[in-house]
């Protein structure tokens, strides 16, 4: 039999201990004290209380792990706030040991979905894809045993662009609302002489502006600009939480009919838009853009626009938020309006309504356990927390109707989705990502006077037809 070195050292204690209590000097009794002459006999003297039995102490709870990841960075401020509420300080208490991961999307997180190792709960970006590829949980029945989530709650827009068919793949959470303004620097519009309480209604407009707004220095480099129509809102193709803006503004927003899966994105609006946008990018020179926003600090999505080398971009509700907390200097100067549309539709104001959405993972070690965080995601507590930290909103109507336009330009996108006369949403094609990437492509390639814009549509218009078949949806459609 061989010991342990672990009991080895018990055993080697216990010998030791024995033999110190053996050579030990054994104590001397004391003398025995006279007992007083009205003392009862020891046999008779009253038995001690006998003490009460206290009820075992409860077992603890069986702690689970969560795993709860994010694709943003932004939220990861909110995380010590979160973490103090008492809604999250229940979760915990009943169970949940939640690990709180940001920044956990793009490749990484694909990647995690793909070798069925991905977080119990959580938004990675393309959640219609993970929905159409089957890692998703159908939320329905979690949502019909709730009793902190009703439908009725959100904006009904935002809360069925989380949905395929019958399964609702995600609930609107995290970073919703309405996705289109136009947002300028009142300064830079006041010095290029243009009045900032008159913004423009239209892409013809819109140029005029862009003109003015635009500086070169003597050899031709770009210092400042306009406008750069396909940064932020203004570039992304299809995609349920966002928005193919350009699809919305030119109001072809039916390319794709999903009663008989007929695809028209070489109509004519699609092929304007294309020409138009282009004009802007022509104007400053494709490489004089490329040099700016290769420069740190003047990237896309906000990053030029806080350098004050942007005037207007094309945002979301986040924008004044955002920008408050990134550059508060800037945020003092922000200004929000419609974003223009073409003339032949003067006068329509338009807007836009998906929400990025929090699933449960069908591979998640404890997916099913994890639905108390997405319930905590529309609390006030929650939703306070995020706005305060990070301008960002929920798609709950009651939670819309209290907020207070704290951030320069937020009353516009406050008052848009009551004043708006045409709401777009996403139509949810199957392989819009696919179209995304086919526009990124062929929008470049006119600009660059590679090919015309109709050429570009019709390049367009073949791509996606011909994915359509060799990805199986035209067979498989309406099954």
């Amino acid at each position: 039999h061989v010991i342990s070195r672990r009991g080895f050292l018990r055993n080697a204690a216990l010998v030791a201990a024995a033999a110190l209590a053996g050579c030990a000097p054994k104590a001397t009794p004391a003398p025995a004290a006279e007992k007083p002459a009205a003392e009862q006999p020891a046999d008779e003297q009253p038995a001690p209380p006998t003490a009460t039995p206290q009820p075992a102490a409860p077992a603890p709870k069986e702690r689970i792990p969560i795993q709860y990841w994010l694709f943003w960075n932004q939220p990861s401020a909110c995380e010590a706030a979160w973490r103090a509420t008492d809604e999250w300080q229940q979760m915990e208490a009943d169970g949940l040991d939640i690990e709180f991961r940001t920044g956990a999307g793009g490749d990484a997180g694909k990647t995690a979905v793909a070798a069925g190792t991905p977080p119990d709960v959580g938004c990675l970006g393309p959640q219609l894809d993970f929905a159409l590829g089957g890692v998703l949980l159908d939320l329905n029945p979690f949502v019909d045993a709730s009793d902190k989530i009703s439908r009725d709650s959100f904006f009904t827009e935002s809360y069925e662009n989380a949905s395929w068919r019958d399964m609702q793949f995600g609930i609107p959470a995290m970073e919703c609302y309405v996705r289109l303004g136009l947002d300028y620097n009142e300064r830079m519009v006041g010095e290029a002489g243009l009045d900032p309480d008159d913004p423009p209604e239209t892409w013809e407009e819109l140029f005029e502006w862009h003109e003015k707004l635009t500086k070169f220095d003597a050899a031709g480099n770009l210092l400042q600009f306009g406008i750069d129509p396909y940064d932020a809102m203004g570039g992304p193709g299809p995609h349920y939480a966002s928005a193919w803006t350009v699809s919305m503004l030119w109001d072809f927003n039916d390319w794709w009919n999903p009663t008989d899966a007929s695809i028209t994105i070489n109509n004519e609006r699609f092929v304007e838009s294309l020409e138009t946008c282009a004009e802007f990018i022509r104007l400053m020179g494709v490489d004089n853009l490329a040099g700016v926003r290769s420069v740190e600090g003047q990237g896309t999505w906000g990053g030029s626009y806080n350098a004050e080398v942007q005037a207007m971009i094309i945002e979301g509700y986040w924008h004044p938020g955002e920008t408050a907390k990134e550059k508060p200097e800037v945020s003092v100067l922000n200004r929000a309006s419609w974003v223009p549309v073409p003339a032949w539709r003067a006068g329509d104001k338009v807007q836009c309504y998906t929400s990025h959405a929090t699933s449960l993972y069908r591979d998640g070690t404890h997916a099913k356990e994890a639905f108390p965080v997405i319930e905590f995601q529309q609390s006030k507590a929650h939703c306070d927390i995020a706005f305060a930290e990070i301008g960002w909103l929920p798609a709950l109507k009651e939670y819309i109707a209290g907020v207070e336009p704290i951030f320069p330009g937020l009353d516009f996108y406050l008052r848009s989705a009551s004043e708006a006369t045409h709401r777009y949403t996403d139509p949810r094609m199957p392989i819009s990502t696919f179209v995304g990437d086919q526009f990124y492509v062929y929008r470049e390639r006119v600009y660059r006077d590679e090919m015309t814009a109709q050429e570009a549509a019709d390049a367009i218009q073949q791509a996606v037809e011909q994915e359509w078949v060799e990805s199986g949806w035209a067979e498989k459609w309406g099954a």
